[in-house]
């Protein structure tokens, strides 16, 4: 009778040592699965993350303010996965907060991209109505441009239609005897005057006035006769030039003769004579004298 009581408490005791281990298996089971699930929810946490951070990267906005916008929400984003990452034992309270957290950052990437979208849409449209402006701003540009040039020619050649016109120009050397009486001469030892007779061709369009014309004698070794002097100087263009001698006229649009004579002070050398006439600082005419 003491045995089979005895034995009948082995079996009681052993039957609850399996049910112990059966249960703290099961609870060890249980916990190890809870905490492959936690790490598991860990690991889907971080990689959303990290497709709202490439998302967010992807987001090229057309102004600067919403590029520091961008920076500053992938700075969030950084700190978020970092964090997560670096938990140990985690809890699933903790990671029902960090699941709050990256449903808000979700959102704000969201929004974030909509904007982004919005501005450049706009910014596009900006862009399209700045090249259609440019391309009228460069086609007027180009026709007042073309209008200018226009006008610059017209003037030109209005300038030039006032200025005298020469129809007949000569240059002939003559002697001129005690009693003023000119001889025409072809030999450079006995002229002892150059004269340039010319005729100004009438023109309507120009104004009435007196005008200046000018002489410039040129010898068959170049130089200007007389010898250079700033009392015989003018400026044709830019350059200043020497003149030998120059005539005084009243012009009034009608056609009208002149002379300009220069007397010799020496004896003029054999050779092809070069006489040139100016006016208004422009050359109106040439002609050439040989002498023997």
């Amino acid at each position: 009778m003491s045995n089979d009581s005895s034995s009948k408490r082995q079996k009681t005791v052993i039957g609850l040592l399996v049910a112990l281990v059966l249960v703290l298996g099961f609870f060890a089971l249980n916990r190890n699965s809870a905490v492959e699930n936690l790490e598991e929810e860990k690991a889907i946490l971080v990689s959303e993350l990290e497709e709202y951070k490439r998302d967010l990267i992807g987001q090229v906005a057309a102004n600067d303010s919403m590029n520091s916008y961008i920076i500053a929400e992938t700075a969030r984003l950084n700190a978020a996965i970092e964090e997560i990452t670096n938990l140990k034992n985690v809890t699933q309270s903790e990671l029902a907060k960090y699941r709050n957290q990256v449903n808000t950052l979700r959102k704000e990437v969201a929004r974030l991209t909509s904007q982004v979208d919005s501005v450049n849409k706009a910014y596009a449209v900006l862009g399209e109505a700045k090249a259609q402006v440019d391309a009228q701003l460069t086609d007027e540009q180009a026709k007042n441009a073309d209008l200018s040039n226009q006008n610059t020619n017209l003037s030109g050649k209005v300038a030039t239609a006032l200025k005298l016109q020469l129809s007949a120009l000569e240059a002939t050397a003559v002697r001129v005897s005690g009693k003023g009486i000119e001889k025409p001469t072809t030999s450079a030892g006995r002229a002892n005057r150059i004269k340039a007779c010319f005729t100004v061709a009438q023109n309507a369009i120009a104004e009435p006035s007196k005008r200046t014309v000018y002489m410039r004698i040129n010898t068959p070794d170049g130089r200007v006769l007389p010898s250079q002097s700033d009392e015989r100087s003018m400026k044709v263009g830019s350059e200043t030039i020497y003149f030998s001698a120059k005539s005084e006229i009243m012009y009034e649009g009608k056609q009208v003769q002149s002379c300009a004579a220069f007397d010799l002070n020496s004896i003029l050398k054999p050779g092809t004579y070069t006489v040139e006439v100016f006016s208004d600082n422009v050359k109106i005419g040439t002609s050439t004298l040989v002498l023997n």
